[in-house]
């Protein structure tokens, strides 16, 4: 039996070995173009900032001592907080940290994949595909929450197919309650397994009688995060959700009784949102893209049923995401940043490509016999391997000079912004931003977030529809910071008022590949006299 053949250590150190290289060669490329180590994302920083206030003792805070729910993956910034207990540097923690979570992505999806119905070597390359996948490389090092929600996800996801012919898991509902305290596009996960069981059993009093202890633990897992909010905000969710969505997606629509933005998060966004998830497909894997509407035709069909896999649930993940995103945070789309907010999806997706791959052999070879089909079992298999991991192998390459790249404008705009208005600025001084991340961790000095993230107060002054620069100047007349940091091409109306703010420091890069912008400007504004 193939079962025998491929010992689960061996199958462990071979991912473990594909993932070495393929972070090795993202960090050297770091380290050639940067000189030093960093994260592609401002928005890391935000998270180290929370989490060495938490660490400090200074609570679930940016402005230390603030209380603030800014953080839109909680668990990740608590998680973080144990990077500062050690006497090393927190940057090698966390990108220690994300290399482990890029190898238990991998494992767990090989197990995904033994559960939905893939022979032990198809599963050993949907593993080595996810290791190897460029985006997820790109994940395990920016220092964000990108592998710890999608390894959950994955987790939970096989968890409920490994648990179908026996009733729920509640370790599955468990680990998807925290994948949604992670990232909140798990939030509908959770729902979709219950569904996913309401096939099996329709009676809706026995369905409930098989989960109301996981709408428990599921609600005693979010409450915490849910009461943080409601008491720091008013509101159920982070404040991130309200900065980035606002009123544009459907609850918005509804409340503001406005029929257009209701026919357009109904109609025009769920397209927008699944067009960029077949895209964020194709940019993966070309091969496997192909081949998954096949692969979701394989989880549906009657086989499956009988040979215990009657589940759903990877294929109610990868339609109603798009689907729900589109109308509820129509907030950019699957191959935003690198897929940050779809890295879950990627599992899922190379085991659909993959089921379709073994459907298409085994139509192909229905019925038939000759040499043409004896070449096909000789030299398809590694035929398809080098067709799914050497376009991987290739784009690898390419993948991590732009990594290093966006590291790179991170360090060399917002960093040496953050260090400029340390050594620049009094201590008690405070700054007004759009991007806090590098700029608050670095600077120490207390910022005011002209876009909400961790300053709740000035979504009131935004209104959708409104230019952000009026908004914004009627907040900073009303609080009266010392300094402004913007990009002026967020702010061109407000970059141009001399009168109100003069220049002090400019960063220029000659080319953006992740920043807003290519020019970051700090202003003394005229309330500093005062």
């Amino acid at each position: 039996m193939m079962e025998n053949r491929i010992p689960w250590w061996l199958e462990l150190a071979v991912l473990a070995l594909a993932g070495v290289a393929g972070v090795g060669l993202f960090a050297l490329a770091e380290w050639k173009i940067v000189g030093n180590w960093g994260f592609p994302l401002d928005d890391t920083w935000i998270h180290l900032q929370f989490a060495r206030n938490l660490s400090a003792g200074q609570g679930f805070s940016f402005n230390a001592g603030d209380s603030s729910p800014g953080s839109t993956a909680p668990l990740w910034t608590l998680l973080l907080s144990l990077a500062f207990l050690f006497p090393w540097s927190p940057i090698l923690s966390v990108k220690v940290l994300g290399s482990f979570l890029l190898l238990a992505n991998g494992w767990l999806t090989r197990c995904l994949a033994r559960s939905a119905g893939l022979a032990p070597d198809w599963s050993l390359l949907a593993g080595l595909t996810v290791v190897l996948t460029p985006r997820l490389l790109w994940g395990s090092l920016s220092g964000m929450e990108v592998m710890l929600y999608a390894a959950l996800a994955t987790a939970g996801v096989w968890l409920h197919l490994l648990n179908w012919g026996r009733g729920p898991s509640l370790a599955s509902t468990f680990l998807l309650a925290l994948a949604a305290l992670a990232r909140p596009e798990c939030l509908l996960l959770f729902p979709l397994t219950a569904v996913d069981r309401w096939r099996q059993e329709p009676n809706v009093r026995r369905l409930w009688s098989l989960y109301w202890r996981h709408f428990l633990l599921y609600a005693v897992v979010l409450a915490p995060a849910v009461c943080f909010n409601l008491y720091n905000t008013g509101r159920p969710l982070p404040n991130t959700f309200y900065a980035k969505v606002g009123g544009y997606g459907l609850l918005g629509a509804i409340a503001d009784l406005d029929f257009f933005r209701m026919g357009t998060a109904f109609l025009l966004y769920p397209l927008q949102q699944s067009q960029e998830l077949a895209q964020f497909a194709v940019e993966n894997s070309l091969f496997l893209a192909c081949l998954a509407p096949l692969g979701l035709l394989a989880l549906v069909r009657p086989e499956q049923l009988r040979e215990g896999r009657g589940s759903w649930i990877i294929l109610l993940a990868l339609v109603v995401f798009p689907v729900a995103r589109g109308m509820l945070a129509p907030f950019k789309g699957a191959t935003f940043q690198h897929g940050r907010y779809a890295a879950h999806l990627i599992p899922l997706l190379t085991v659909v490509g993959l089921m379709g791959l073994k459907l298409a052999g085994s139509l192909l070879r229905q019925g038939r016999e000759g040499e043409w089909v004896a070449l096909v079992r000789r030299w398809g298999k590694p035929l398809c391997w080098g067709m799914i991991l050497l376009p991987l192998l290739v784009t690898d390459v390419k993948y991590a000079r732009t990594y290093g790249r966006n590291v790179a404008d991170i360090d060399r705009m917002h960093v040496s912004m953050g260090r400029w208005l340390e050594k620049h600025t009094p201590q008690g001084a405070v700054i007004a931003t759009n991007d806090i991340g590098a700029i608050g961790f670095f600077s120490g000095r207390r910022l005011l977030d002209i876009v909400g993230l961790v300053t709740p107060e000035v979504l009131a002054y935004l209104p959708p529809g409104v230019p952000a620069d009026r908004g914004v100047l009627s907040y900073l007349e009303a609080k009266k910071p010392d300094y402004l940091v913007i990009l002026p091409n967020w702010y061109p109306e407000l970059s141009t008022r001399s009168d109100l703010f003069n220049r002090v420091h400019e960063v220029v890069l000659t080319e953006s590949t992740i920043a807003g912008g290519n020019r970051l400007v700090a202003y003394r504004t005229i309330w500093t006299e005062e």
